[in-house]
């Protein structure tokens, strides 16, 4: 009788056990699967498609860094507008920290020859990059070519 109430007691702790396991969510692939950086395109994720260039890549892969608020409280996309005077406002592209110009200088670079594309905010992007000075920007993208 004792042994059938071990076996029981353990049952019931081996499936108390693997209940909270599941119910936390844990599962052996998400914690092998690395998710990818918001702010970065890597190699890898440039060479998992096939793209024609640099705008592309950023269109396809993080859609995001082309969307900012403007001064008022509604988001608008930069890049894609109808009104030319809007395409690439206040977003940089700097190829190897040499300022290339607006978002569309991104459609001047083939995408096998991109190693990563980094996403800055406005306030990195002025400190840490070359050529900002006072210039009011919404961010920037750094293309960085394979070597």
């Amino acid at each position: 009788m004792r042994g059938l109430l071990r076996v029981s007691i353990g049952a019931a702790l081996i499936s108390v056990a693997l209940s909270c396991s599941a119910s936390s969510g844990a599962t052996p692939s998400s914690s092998t699967t690395p998710r990818p950086d918001p702010d970065r395109i890597t190699t890898s994720e440039i060479d998992s498609q096939n793209f024609r260039d640099a705008y592309d890549i950023v269109q396809q892969l993080r859609p995001v860094w082309f969307t900012r608020k403007s001064g008022s409280s509604t988001a608008r996309r930069i890049g894609v507008s109808t009104s030319s005077s809007a395409i690439g406002a206040g977003l940089l592209v700097y190829l190897d920290n040499a300022r290339l110009g607006g978002v569309e200088a991104l459609r001047q670079l083939s995408a096998s020859a991109i190693g990563s594309l980094q996403f800055m905010d406005a306030a990195t992007a002025t400190a840490t990059l070359p050529g900002i000075g006072s210039s009011v920007v919404s961010g920037a993208i750094v293309v960085r070519m394979r070597r």
